[in-house]
């Protein structure tokens, strides 16, 4: 089964209309081999009915390996989501979704494109996204976690846990923002670089903006809200997961998601310098190498953590929106479900 009948089984199935569809992967990003399978991801609209009655389709996936074993390069790989879906994730600073927007500026990897629908999203591509791009350094922060303990990233996080662990040992079930004098002398005490706070929007959906205070720990957020259990719990498992290396030393590195790890911390960089993200990938030839184990893993790390410390401070400077434009995207979702 070829994608273009995907295409047409999935219209006729779910009675929605496919708007857009992409190579993804490798071949989006100009890291692709012979041996390369294809992954595809797109976007559709639902049909209005179905949304009015709250049984429309979120996301869909199709997968033509049904025996769970790795995808050759004649395996058909396909994700498609609703456009309430997409523009959530945009929001979200979802790393998928967003690699999907600015494929639409690469026409050669597009295998099925509205022209209508992708020129409103080209023109506009601006006001789907925001400054949550957590996402992303998290991505990063998690491969450097699982590989690299030597660094001070690892040294910080140990002293805060175990610090703050000792002042709370029989306060759970109180707000963390209850602690925040005791987290001031710690960062008095200790001078943390990469545990901090930080002030940005709590609100949901397209409610009226508010600010709360976070405790930001290696680029992860804790609302103050949250029980001190709670923090206490998740620092504790950050502090646990470095000690993986050990492990994932015994099961060999996995380049591939080191790889992955370069590219979307150099994505969000070049997001935050210019607003957009070019594909085929300006750095594929080094993401390639390190995907093939052509880097030593001590260099691959050295260029993530030079570059998490590089793009935190570029983000916490950034120009990008604080909120995604919600009104022109609910007015985009209305006007779309008209047609």
């Amino acid at each position: 089964m070829n994608i273009k009948n995907l295409i047409q089984n999935f219209e006729q199935e779910y009675n929605c209309q496919v708007v857009y569809i992409t190579m993804y992967g490798s071949k989006l990003y100009g890291t692709d081999n012979p041996n390369s399978d294809t992954d595809y991801k797109g976007i559709f609209i639902p049909n209005r009915e179905d949304v009015l009655l709250k049984r429309d389709l979120e996301h869909y996936n199709f997968n033509s390996n049904e025996d769970n074993t790795r995808n050759s390069k004649d395996d058909i790989d396909l994700q498609l989501f609703s456009i309430y879906k997409f523009f959530s994730l945009l929001k979200k600073g979802e790393t998928g979704a967003m690699d999907i927007l600015f494929s639409m500026f690469r026409a050669d990897t597009q295998v099925y494109n509205d022209e209508k629908f992708s020129s409103i999203i080209m023109e506009n591509y601006k006001k789907f996204y925001n400054r949550n791009l957590h996402s992303f350094v998290g991505y990063c922060v998690g491969q450097s976690k699982v590989y690299n303990v030597r660094g001070e990233r690892f040294n910080e996080l140990h002293s805060f846990v175990k610090y703050f662990n000792d002042l709370v040992k029989e306060q759970g079930s109180e707000k963390l923002e209850s602690m925040f004098p005791e987290i001031d002398k710690l960062f008095l005490e200790h001078n943390y670089k990469y545990v901090k706070y930080i002030m940005a929007d709590t609100s949901r959906g397209s409610g009226v903006p508010k600010e709360g205070k976070y405790v930001e720990v290696l680029g992860k957020r804790f609302l103050g809200t949250v029980t001190i259990a709670y923090f206490s719990e998740k620092i504790t498992e950050m502090e646990e997961q470095f000690g993986n290396r050990a492990r994932a030393s015994a099961k060999g590195v996995d380049f591939k998601a080191l790889s992955h790890a370069v590219r979307v911390i150099d994505e969000v960089e070049e997001l935050i310098d210019h607003d957009f993200i070019t594909f085929p990938l300006k750095n594929r030839v080094y993401i390639t190498a390190v995907k093939e184990g052509n880097e030593k893993l001590e260099d691959v790390m050295d260029y993530i953590d030079n570059k998490l410390n590089v793009v935190q401070t570029k983000l916490e400077e950034s120009s990008l929106p604080e909120r995604s434009d919600e009104a022109f995207i609910d007015g985009l979702v209305l006007e779309l479900l008209k047609n």
